[in-house]
Parts: structure tokens; C-alpha cells; sequence
């Protein structure tokens, strides 16, 4: 046995400490994924230039669906079975806005709504709080929620993904499963045919900690139901461009698998990445404009930001994202407004612009939406209001589809 000299073993240390601790945005390293030698050889997404021609026309009432609280943000509804939806949601008081999650049902198909479940509440001194919920009812019947669990301290070795199975389609639910660990933010569900769930989530992990961190997507593969997880691989990255909030969706006909993803770096998004099913997003290089397997959305003049996408019967993609809308809201987020875009079969050429939140004041905003789609031509818009006192709640709107 070999023995390190005292000296010898300070400089190793003190190597190891300037290594984790110093600023490396600037190195961008880029995404860093488990050894393989099993990556799908490259490949093209299926063409179409199409464009979609129908059009969604928008009640001009809305519903609040979330409690009495300060901050109610980042609301989703999903079918459990029948008519029972499941509603969920983050809040907190002034200060502590990402703090708990809540979860509501319907039994009569989103008429009337159940006062809120407190399921993550803020009262656990290993973490600041739990926000970005999101629910996904797997082909078994079994109902998962993930969130991010934003440690304490927030850093790589406390923050982390969450997920909890329900067993009864969502009245009670198991205990919460660590499935990774490293700062990261907005989990969201997919589950193939052949049974394997994947779980996309934004991530700064290989960056921090950084005064000025790198963002990226990632994913987790279960193939038991969520009860047990894999190790994560990058599956979107570009320098520079902190890619974030994928929301992925498996297309019709065996067209593939997509998501959009915001890039806050750069003066228009979403963007869409693709991915044959086959190859599940397991290519040597992430998707790119070069490769083909990455786009823009639209060649409307926005920035797509928060992007949520789901696809009709029909095989047209509805999109969803906020933006100014024209708007001199300056640098506050939160007073941005919706924009909903119809997309065709590829996820391509989103066109036909409508606003359903029309005419809101400078003062006044709609970000954070998610759609559900109550019947084949029926869209409900599930948005963060935010107002003149700065306080913010979850209303759903109502689109009906017209061709």
C-alpha cells in the first residue's frame, strides 16, 4: 500500500474544492450522460408542410379553480376516469409562492371542483418547498405525481425530483420516491407503448455552482410504473440558451416524440425537439438545427415561453405559450400574456394565432398555462393570472375548436 504524503494529499484537496466550487458557465462543458455504446444511429423526423386551418374561438368568461392564497401558480388537470379530473397546482403566502402543492377533483367532468388536499406542505426543515407539480395516469391505472423539491440548502446534494403513486386513481398517494437528485425544475410525464415511462425535466446540475449556470434537458426511464428509476441523459442542450420546460408528447401514427422547450437566451421560441420512438431520444448528439431534429415552432415574431403542447383526435397539435402580446410590460414576466397556436400532425408551421386573455391591462398577466382537452372540440386553457398587487390565481377558460 502506497501512503500520500501530507503535503501531497492538501494539494489533492484543495484541487478537488477549486474544481466543485469554481464558476464554469463560461467553460460550458455541456451535457454529460452515463457511458454507452448503444446509441441509435442517426435519423430524420417525417416531413410535412402543412398547415392547419382550423381555428379556436374563446369564451370570453373564465373560472377560478384554485383556493384563496396569495400565489396559486402553475395549474394542471388531468382524466383519472370517466368523469373525475384531478387538479393540481403550487401555492404559498407572499414570499414563499413555490412553497406547497394542493390537489382538487372532479367528479361531474370539471363542473364543480372539491376544496383543496394540501399533498406537499412546506413544513419539512430539509427543504425550502415544493412546486411545479405535475400528474400523468399511467396504462395501468395507477396515477403519478412528480414536483421538484427544492432542498435546504438548494444545491445539487438536496434538490431533487419527487415522484408519488396512487394506487386508487389518485385519492391517496404513497410516499415520495427521490428519483434524482441535482438542482432542476418542471418535471413532465410520457409513457410509450411498450409500457416504459420517461420523465423529462429542466436541470442546471452539471453547472452548479455557477454565478451564471447552463440549463438543459433531461431524462429518467421507468419501466415499473415509476416505482423504480434509471440514470438520467441529456436529450436537449445548447450552449448558452438555458432550454427549459419540456413538455413531451408521443405523436400519432408513429410519427415520434416531441417536446418544445423555451430558450430565455434568444429572441424566439419554443423550440421543438423530435425523436423517433425507437430511438427515445438515445442519439450520440443532442437534437440540433444542423441534424434536423430540432426547429422553431413558428415563424410568428414571438417569444414563446412556459410552452405546453397536446395533440387533437384529428392529428393537429394546439400550443400553447406567453408572451408580451405587443405589450410594454417590461421586465416583469408575470404580466405576459397568452398566445394558443395550432400546429400540424409534425409538430410543425403553428400558425393562427389566438389570445384568449384579450386586452389585458399592462398591469395585469397570464403566464404558467397547461391545456386539457375535455372532448374532441373542446379545450380548457388552465392559466396563471397575475394582478395589479402582484398576487396570482388559477383560472380555466374555455376554447371551442371551429374548422
Amino acid at each position: 500500500m502506497h501512503l500520500i504524503r501530507p503535503k501531497a494529499l492538501l494539494f489533492i484537496l484543495s484541487l478537488l474544492i477549486f474544481t466543485q466550487c469554481k464558476d464554469d458557465s463560461k467553460n460550458n462543458p455541456g451535457p454529460v450522460n452515463p457511458p454507452t455504446n448503444t446509441f441509435h444511429p442517426d435519423e430524420q423526423p417525417p416531413v410535412d408542410n402543412t398547415r392547419p386551418t382550423l381555428t379556436i374561438e374563446w369564451e370570453t368568461t373564465a373560472t377560478k379553480l384554485s383556493h384563496q392564497v396569495y400565489s396559486a401558480e402553475y395549474g394542471r388537470i388531468r382524466r383519472v376516469k370517466g368523469d373525475t379530473l384531478l387538479f393540481t397546482y403550487h401555492f404559498g403566502p407572499q414570499g414563499d409562492e413555490w412553497d406547497n402543492i394542493a390537489l382538487k377533483r372532479s367528479i361531474d367532468n370539471g363542473i364543480t371542483w372539491s376544496e383543496p388536499e394540501i399533498i406537499m406542505t412546506d413544513n419539512d426543515p430539509n427543504y425550502y418547498g415544493f412546486s411545479n407539480p405535475e400528474i400523468f395516469v399511467a396504462q395501468n391505472g395507477d396515477v403519478l405525481l412528480t414536483y421538484t423539491g427544492r432542498g435546504r440548502p438548494d444545491d445539487n446534494a438536496h434538490a431533487n425530483i419527487q415522484v408519488r403513486i396512487s394506487k386508487d386513481r389518485g385519492w391517496t398517494f404513497g410516499t415520495p420516491i427521490i428519483i434524482n437528485t441535482g438542482r432542476a425544475w418542471e418535471p413532465a410525464f410520457i409513457q410509450l407503448p411498450t409500457g416504459e415511462i420517461d420523465l423529462f425535466y429542466s436541470s442546471e446540475a452539471n453547472w452548479w455552482p455557477s454565478s451564471s449556470p447552463q440549463q438543459e434537458i433531461r431524462m429518467l426511464t421507468s419501466t415499473d410504473n415509476g416505482v423504480t428509476w434509471g440514470s438520467s441523459r441529456s436529450v436537449a442542450y445548447t450552449a448558452g440558451m438555458r432550454d427549459g420546460m419540456a413538455v413531451p408528447l408521443v405523436l400519432k401514427d408513429n410519427k415520434g416524440i416531441v417536446f418544445p422547450i423555451e430558450s430565455v437566451n434568444n429572441s424566439k421560441s419554443p423550440w421543438v425537439v423530435w425523436s423517433s420512438k425507437e430511438a427515445n431520444f438515445h442519439y450520440a448528439s443532442p437534437g440540433t438545427t444542423q441534424n434536423n431534429r430540432r426547429w422553431l415552432a413558428t415563424d410568428e415574431n414571438i417569444w414563446g415561453g412556459a410552452p405546453f403542447m397536446i395533440q387533437l383526435p384529428t392529428g393537429e397539435i394546439i400550443l400553447s405559450c406567453q408572451d408580451a402580446g405587443g405589450r410594454s410590460v417590461g421586465s416583469d414576466w408575470k404580466k405576459n400574456t397568452m398566445l394558443i397556436l395550432a400546429g400540424n400532425s409534425a409538430a410543425r408551421n403553428f400558425t393562427n394565432i389566438t389570445y384568449p386573455w384579450p386586452n389585458l391591462p399592462n398591469s395585469e398577466g397570464a403566464y404558467y398555462s397547461s391545456l386539457f382537452l375535455k372532448d374532441a372540440t373542446t379545450l380548457v386553457l388552465v392559466t396563471t393570472r397575475n394582478f395589479s398587487d402582484g398576487h396570482s390565481e388559477i383560472y380555466q377558460k374555455i376554447g371551442h375548436i371551429q374548422r
